[in-house]
């Protein structure tokens, strides 16, 4: 199954084809540019890039927020238009189960994916072992520490995985192990293969990204 990936929710967007689990062409660029380079048409050009067309597309990995609200909004847009036009499954893959994929097997660990949403706080959640422990919140340096300190019995560390360069001071102690990170084309085909197997698609004319964040705050 040929299956495009479409993450625009951090400062670094990714796109990808990944077929039977292996990447065969992504594309890695800041979100900053997405609006005024076009999602649609790095779409296309990965597309061309490596040897396919739109209809070659047999399901989209959307990744779903949180995250910047606008770029939650232009990747969201897009990729209900293109499995609505192509009649193709669409599934919808939280931004931080995207991130923290990768670590799954980790059995001593607690993990927690981090998306800087300003305003010092973060997009977060808690997963141990492959299995999240809390749902997506934003939280500020305090509240994210008492989530830690509420959970960290089932592992022996913590690492927290994502875009940590960028993060507010408060946010990175010398309790926790820092993991640079992003939602990458390989994570958000994994979990679309399982959802789809699972029959969990959603409907491309009513997904609602995670956005957390009440809109006049946005």
């Amino acid at each position: 199954m040929l299956i495009l990936t479409i993450e625009t929710c951090t400062d670094m967007s990714t796109l990808g084809l990944v077929k039977n689990g292996a990447v065969l062409a992504a594309a890695e660029f800041p979100s900053r540019h997405t609006l005024a380079k076009g999602i649609i048409s790095r779409i296309d050009w990965l597309l061309n890039d490596a040897g396919f067309k739109k209809n070659d597309i047999e399901a989209i990995a959307l990744s779903i927020g949180p995250g910047s609200f606008t770029g939650v909004r232009i990747g969201a847009a897009a990729a209900k238009m293109l499995a609505w036009g192509l009649n193709i499954p669409l599934v919808a893959v939280s931004t931080l189960e995207a991130i923290v994929y990768p670590y799954h097997d980790f059995k001593t660990a607690l993990l927690a994916p981090i998306i800087n949403a300003r305003r010092h706080q973060v997009y977060t959640a808690l997963f141990h072992h492959g299995t999240r422990l809390t749902e997506d919140k934003l939280l500020s340096a305090d509240d994210f520490h008492t989530l830690i300190d509420e959970n960290n019995e089932v592992a022996v560390e913590t690492i927290i995985i994502g875009l940590t360069d960028g993060l507010p001071a408060p946010f990175i102690t010398e309790n926790y192990v820092a993991v640079r990170a992003l939602a990458t084309p390989h994570s958000l085909a994994a979990i679309a293969e399982k959802k789809i197997a699972a029959g969990e698609t959603v409907d491309p004319m009513t997904a609602t990204p995670i956005y957390l964040r009440a809109a006049a705050d946005r």
